[in-house]
């Protein structure tokens, strides 16, 4: 039982506040807390919620060549991510903080709209809004 508390207050208790910011949460996408992975067109959100422009642009670019032309079935991780780099496009090349800023506070909502966690959510500024 003390090995358990000792990994749960040394390792898990750590990790699981890092998940409570969007900035701790990036810091688990690189260097030494690199446990978790993210594939890169969702790593590409969490750079503009972040407000690092610059990475989120050189994903974008990136993945952009991948995702052109192609159609995905409906529902799909690939089709979800076409539509993310389609709707963050313009946005995110002209440097326009506030749309981006909406299109990620409109993401959330959707995802909590209609969860339990509806009535007690309440949306809070990314760092890509201070």
């Amino acid at each position: 039982m003390t090995d358990a508390i000792k990994v749960i207050n040394e390792d898990a208790i750590p990790k699981l506040k890092l998940l409570s910011e969007i900035e701790g949460y990036s810091t688990l996408l690189s260097g030494g807390n690199r446990w978790y992975r993210e594939d890169i067109e969702d790593r590409m959100i969490v750079h503009i919620a972040n407000g690092d422009l610059e990475a989120a642009r050189a994903i974008w670019h990136e993945r952009q060549l991948w995702h052109a032309g192609k159609s995905f079935p409906p529902g799909t991780r690939a089709d979800r991510w076409r539509l993310q780099l389609a709707a963050v496009a313009e946005p995110l090349m002209a440097g326009d903080r506030p749309a981006l800023a909406k299109i990620l506070h409109d993401w959330e909502a959707a995802n909590v709209r209609g969860t339990e966690l509806e009535p007690y959510w309440e949306p809070t500024p990314f760092p890509l809004e201070r």
